[in-house]
Protein backbone atom coordinates (compact mmCIF):
# COMPACT_ATOMS: atom_id res chain seq x y z
CA UNK A 1 0.00 0.00 0.00
CA UNK A 2 0.87 3.50 -0.50
CA UNK A 3 0.35 6.73 1.59
CA UNK A 4 0.81 10.20 -0.02
CA UNK A 5 1.80 12.45 2.55
CA UNK A 6 0.68 16.53 2.07
CA UNK A 7 3.91 17.99 2.50
CA UNK A 8 7.59 17.04 3.24
CA UNK A 9 8.28 14.30 5.74
CA UNK A 10 7.29 15.37 9.25
CA UNK A 11 6.97 14.95 12.97
CA UNK A 12 3.05 14.59 12.22
CA UNK A 13 3.54 11.71 10.12
CA UNK A 14 5.33 9.94 13.26
CA UNK A 15 2.55 7.59 13.62
CA UNK A 16 3.06 6.15 9.90
CA UNK A 17 6.35 6.26 10.60
CA UNK A 18 6.06 4.06 13.80
CA UNK A 19 3.51 1.70 12.21
CA UNK A 20 5.80 0.81 9.26
CA UNK A 21 8.76 0.48 11.28
CA UNK A 22 7.72 -1.16 14.45
CA UNK A 23 5.55 -3.57 12.81
CA UNK A 24 2.60 -3.07 13.48
CA UNK A 25 1.47 -3.10 9.99
CA UNK A 26 2.89 -6.20 8.82
CA UNK A 27 1.53 -8.31 11.73
CA UNK A 28 -1.69 -7.21 10.41
CA UNK A 29 -1.10 -8.57 7.41
CA UNK A 30 0.15 -5.13 5.09
CA UNK A 31 3.61 -6.22 3.94
CA UNK A 32 4.72 -2.97 1.85
CA UNK A 33 3.48 0.42 2.86
CA UNK A 34 5.28 2.93 1.42
CA UNK A 35 5.25 6.26 2.48
CA UNK A 36 5.34 9.28 0.07
CA UNK A 37 6.27 12.90 -0.03
CA UNK A 38 4.67 14.57 -3.21
CA UNK A 39 5.66 17.24 -5.15
CA UNK A 40 2.93 19.65 -4.30
CA UNK A 41 0.40 19.82 -1.66
CA UNK A 42 -2.70 19.00 -3.82
CA UNK A 43 -0.31 15.85 -5.35
CA UNK A 44 -1.67 13.34 -2.53
CA UNK A 45 -5.91 13.67 -3.04
CA UNK A 46 -5.52 13.75 -6.37
CA UNK A 47 -3.66 10.63 -7.48
CA UNK A 48 -5.73 8.61 -4.76
CA UNK A 49 -8.94 9.55 -6.88
CA UNK A 50 -7.08 8.40 -9.68
CA UNK A 51 -6.09 5.39 -8.37
CA UNK A 52 -2.46 5.41 -7.99
CA UNK A 53 -2.44 5.48 -4.41
CA UNK A 54 -4.44 3.87 -1.57
CA UNK A 55 -4.41 6.29 1.31
CA UNK A 56 -3.32 10.04 1.80
CA UNK A 57 -3.16 12.67 4.15
CA UNK A 58 -4.43 16.22 4.07
CA UNK A 59 -5.62 18.88 5.91
CA UNK A 60 -9.63 18.46 6.74
CA UNK A 61 -10.18 21.49 4.39
CA UNK A 62 -9.04 19.44 0.95
CA UNK A 63 -11.98 17.19 1.96
CA UNK A 64 -14.11 20.51 1.05
CA UNK A 65 -12.08 22.34 -1.43
CA UNK A 66 -11.65 19.38 -3.12
CA UNK A 67 -14.24 17.44 -2.99
CA UNK A 68 -14.88 14.47 -5.03
CA UNK A 69 -17.47 11.79 -4.03
CA UNK A 70 -15.29 9.04 -4.01
CA UNK A 71 -13.23 10.28 -1.08
CA UNK A 72 -13.75 8.65 2.42
CA UNK A 73 -11.93 9.92 5.35
CA UNK A 74 -11.06 8.19 7.69
CA UNK A 75 -11.22 10.36 10.97
CA UNK A 76 -8.89 13.37 12.38
CA UNK A 77 -5.13 11.35 13.59
CA UNK A 78 -3.73 14.59 14.65
CA UNK A 79 -5.11 17.89 15.64
CA UNK A 80 -3.26 21.26 16.42
CA UNK A 81 -3.24 24.77 17.07
CA UNK A 82 -3.04 26.68 13.74
CA UNK A 83 -4.08 29.59 11.51
CA UNK A 84 -1.86 32.87 11.51
CA UNK A 85 1.12 33.99 12.96
CA UNK A 86 1.60 37.43 12.85
CA UNK A 87 4.85 40.25 13.87
CA UNK A 88 3.46 42.26 16.87
CA UNK A 89 4.35 45.46 14.74
CA UNK A 90 2.58 44.28 11.66
CA UNK A 91 -0.86 43.75 13.58
CA UNK A 92 -0.27 47.65 15.08
CA UNK A 93 0.33 48.81 11.49
CA UNK A 94 -3.09 46.77 10.14
CA UNK A 95 -4.16 49.09 12.97
CA UNK A 96 -3.64 52.45 11.72
CA UNK A 97 -4.58 51.31 7.79
CA UNK A 98 -1.81 50.37 6.92
CA UNK A 99 -0.98 47.29 4.19
CA UNK A 100 1.13 43.51 5.14
CA UNK A 101 2.73 41.27 2.94
CA UNK A 102 1.90 37.38 4.27
CA UNK A 103 3.54 34.42 3.10
CA UNK A 104 1.83 31.58 2.24
CA UNK A 105 2.65 27.83 0.96
CA UNK A 106 -0.11 27.99 -1.83
CA UNK A 107 -2.24 31.42 -2.76
CA UNK A 108 -5.63 30.78 -4.44
CA UNK A 109 -8.80 32.79 -3.70
CA UNK A 110 -10.05 30.36 -1.43
CA UNK A 111 -7.32 29.82 0.63
CA UNK A 112 -6.50 33.66 0.51
CA UNK A 113 -10.03 34.13 1.67
CA UNK A 114 -9.56 31.64 4.56
CA UNK A 115 -6.48 33.31 5.71
CA UNK A 116 -8.03 36.88 5.56
CA UNK A 117 -10.98 35.63 7.34
CA UNK A 118 -8.95 35.06 10.37
CA UNK A 119 -7.00 38.12 10.56
CA UNK A 120 -10.48 40.42 10.10
CA UNK A 121 -11.96 37.98 13.06
CA UNK A 122 -9.13 38.50 15.20
CA UNK A 123 -9.14 42.44 13.92
CA UNK A 124 -12.78 42.48 15.27
CA UNK A 125 -12.30 40.75 18.71
CA UNK A 126 -9.54 43.55 19.51
CA UNK A 127 -11.91 47.01 18.00
CA UNK A 128 -11.00 47.48 14.36
CA UNK A 129 -12.13 46.65 11.09
CA UNK A 130 -9.84 45.35 8.56
CA UNK A 131 -10.15 45.67 4.38
CA UNK A 132 -9.26 43.43 2.02
CA UNK A 133 -6.63 45.49 0.15
CA UNK A 134 -4.24 45.83 3.57
CA UNK A 135 -3.27 41.94 3.01
CA UNK A 136 -1.06 40.96 0.77
CA UNK A 137 -0.65 36.97 -0.17
CA UNK A 138 2.28 36.41 -1.62
CA UNK A 139 3.21 32.39 -2.38
CA UNK A 140 6.60 30.95 -1.28
CA UNK A 141 6.93 27.62 0.24
CA UNK A 142 6.30 25.96 3.83
CA UNK A 143 9.21 27.08 5.67
CA UNK A 144 6.99 30.05 6.92
CA UNK A 145 9.91 31.23 10.15
CA UNK A 146 12.66 31.77 7.17
CA UNK A 147 10.32 34.01 5.38
CA UNK A 148 9.12 35.46 8.23
CA UNK A 149 13.14 36.59 9.53
CA UNK A 150 13.59 37.52 5.81
CA UNK A 151 11.03 40.35 5.99
CA UNK A 152 7.48 39.14 5.83
CA UNK A 153 4.99 40.28 8.57
CA UNK A 154 2.81 37.25 8.64
CA UNK A 155 2.35 33.97 7.98
CA UNK A 156 -0.24 31.17 6.92
CA UNK A 157 -0.89 28.52 7.34
CA UNK A 158 1.36 27.52 10.61
CA UNK A 159 0.55 24.56 13.10
CA UNK A 160 1.95 25.78 16.09
CA UNK A 161 3.64 22.02 16.88
CA UNK A 162 6.08 23.15 14.44
CA UNK A 163 6.53 26.38 13.73
CA UNK A 164 4.72 27.67 16.84
CA UNK A 165 7.75 26.05 18.59
CA UNK A 166 10.42 27.01 15.84
CA UNK A 167 9.07 30.21 16.37
CA UNK A 168 10.41 29.88 20.63
CA UNK A 169 13.94 29.29 19.07
CA UNK A 170 14.17 32.81 17.32
CA UNK A 171 14.96 35.85 19.86
CA UNK A 172 14.18 38.08 17.09
CA UNK A 173 10.37 37.49 16.43
CA UNK A 174 7.70 39.11 18.74
CA UNK A 175 4.71 36.85 17.44
CA UNK A 176 1.00 36.57 17.17
CA UNK A 177 -0.78 33.49 17.04
CA UNK A 178 -4.62 34.25 15.47
CA UNK A 179 -6.11 30.34 16.16
CA UNK A 180 -9.30 28.64 16.54
CA UNK A 181 -9.61 30.49 20.29
CA UNK A 182 -7.97 33.53 19.51
CA UNK A 183 -9.72 34.26 16.09
CA UNK A 184 -12.77 32.40 16.49
CA UNK A 185 -13.26 30.03 14.24
CA UNK A 186 -13.74 25.80 13.65
CA UNK A 187 -10.41 24.54 14.02
CA UNK A 188 -9.50 23.12 10.76
CA UNK A 189 -5.51 22.24 11.84
CA UNK A 190 -5.54 18.83 11.26
CA UNK A 191 -4.69 16.12 9.72
CA UNK A 192 -7.31 13.25 7.94
CA UNK A 193 -6.01 10.10 6.62
CA UNK A 194 -7.99 10.00 3.25
CA UNK A 195 -8.94 6.64 0.93
CA UNK A 196 -10.98 6.42 -1.77
CA UNK A 197 -14.50 4.62 -1.49
CA UNK A 198 -13.82 2.25 -4.60
CA UNK A 199 -10.64 1.05 -2.30
CA UNK A 200 -12.78 0.94 1.05
CA UNK A 201 -15.44 -1.17 -0.16
CA UNK A 202 -12.94 -3.72 -2.18
CA UNK A 203 -10.22 -3.58 0.76
CA UNK A 204 -12.37 -2.85 4.03
CA UNK A 205 -10.09 -5.36 5.52
CA UNK A 206 -6.87 -3.75 4.99
CA UNK A 207 -8.12 -0.40 5.36
CA UNK A 208 -9.38 -1.30 8.85
CA UNK A 209 -6.09 -3.08 9.58
CA UNK A 210 -3.41 0.12 8.60
CA UNK A 211 -6.33 1.70 11.13
CA UNK A 212 -5.80 -0.38 13.99
CA UNK A 213 -1.85 -0.37 13.06
CA UNK A 214 -1.62 3.70 13.20
CA UNK A 215 -3.65 3.49 16.81
CA UNK A 216 -1.27 0.96 18.30
CA UNK A 217 1.63 3.47 16.87
CA UNK A 218 -0.08 6.65 18.55
CA UNK A 219 -0.40 4.49 22.17
CA UNK A 220 3.86 3.25 21.51
CA UNK A 221 4.12 7.01 21.08
CA UNK A 222 2.45 7.78 24.30
CA UNK A 223 4.16 5.36 26.40
CA UNK A 224 7.21 5.17 24.71
CA UNK A 225 8.56 8.56 23.14
CA UNK A 226 11.94 8.48 23.40
CA UNK A 227 12.43 5.01 21.10
CA UNK A 228 9.66 6.66 19.43
CA UNK A 229 11.42 9.86 18.49
CA UNK A 230 15.23 7.85 17.88
CA UNK A 231 12.83 5.67 15.11
CA UNK A 232 11.81 9.33 13.79
CA UNK A 233 15.55 10.41 13.60
CA UNK A 234 16.35 7.46 11.89
CA UNK A 235 13.34 6.89 9.11
CA UNK A 236 13.71 10.49 8.13
CA UNK A 237 17.88 10.54 8.38
CA UNK A 238 18.21 13.54 10.90
CA UNK A 239 20.28 14.89 12.50
CA UNK A 240 18.97 14.93 16.49
CA UNK A 241 18.53 18.56 17.25
CA UNK A 242 17.45 20.70 20.21
CA UNK A 243 14.46 22.20 18.23
CA UNK A 244 13.59 18.94 16.41
CA UNK A 245 13.41 17.48 20.01
CA UNK A 246 10.87 20.29 21.29
CA UNK A 247 8.85 19.63 18.09
CA UNK A 248 8.69 16.24 18.65
CA UNK A 249 7.34 16.72 22.60
CA UNK A 250 4.61 19.14 21.42
CA UNK A 251 3.72 17.01 18.66
CA UNK A 252 3.79 13.86 20.34
CA UNK A 253 0.64 15.48 22.50
CA UNK A 254 -1.85 16.23 18.94
CA UNK A 255 -1.88 12.21 18.03
CA UNK A 256 -5.60 10.99 19.13
CA UNK A 257 -5.63 7.13 19.33
CA UNK A 258 -9.38 7.70 19.23
CA UNK A 259 -9.81 8.90 16.07
CA UNK A 260 -12.81 7.62 13.42
CA UNK A 261 -14.31 8.83 10.49
CA UNK A 262 -17.44 10.90 11.72
CA UNK A 263 -19.21 13.43 9.74
CA UNK A 264 -20.30 15.23 12.82
CA UNK A 265 -16.61 16.13 14.30
CA UNK A 266 -15.98 17.89 10.95
CA UNK A 267 -19.05 19.00 10.45
CA UNK A 268 -18.38 22.71 11.90
CA UNK A 269 -15.61 23.04 9.32
CA UNK A 270 -18.01 22.50 6.45
CA UNK A 271 -20.17 25.63 8.32
CA UNK A 272 -17.53 28.08 8.64
CA UNK A 273 -16.38 27.51 4.98
CA UNK A 274 -19.26 27.86 3.55
CA UNK A 275 -20.24 30.92 5.73
CA UNK A 276 -17.48 32.78 4.31
CA UNK A 277 -18.15 32.19 0.74
CA UNK A 278 -15.43 29.73 -0.23
CA UNK A 279 -17.47 26.14 -0.53
CA UNK A 280 -20.84 25.92 -1.02
CA UNK A 281 -20.84 21.80 -0.38
CA UNK A 282 -23.67 20.67 0.80
CA UNK A 283 -24.12 18.96 4.47
CA UNK A 284 -25.64 15.67 2.42
CA UNK A 285 -22.75 15.42 0.27
CA UNK A 286 -19.96 16.45 2.86
CA UNK A 287 -21.66 13.37 5.08
CA UNK A 288 -20.98 10.71 2.41
CA UNK A 289 -17.17 11.47 2.51
CA UNK A 290 -17.77 9.79 6.02
CA UNK A 291 -18.21 6.15 7.39
CA UNK A 292 -20.04 7.51 10.48
CA UNK A 293 -22.61 9.97 10.17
Amino acid sequence: MKVALEWFLNPDHLPLIIAKEKGFLKKRGIENFEIIAPEEHYDGLEDLIQGNLELATNEPLHLIEQYHPDFLSLGSFFKTKGGVMMKKEAFEELKKGGNIQLVTPVSNDQTNTIGFEIIKRYAQKNGFSLKKNQVEFCAEDFYLIKHLKAGYDAAWLYFYNFEGIESQFEEDLDLIFMDADTAGFANFCALDLFTSKKFYNENQHQIEAVVEAIKEAILFITENPKEAFHTYYTYANEDKSELMDAILNATAKCFDYDFKSSAKSELPILDFFNSIGVSNLSKEKFETAFINP
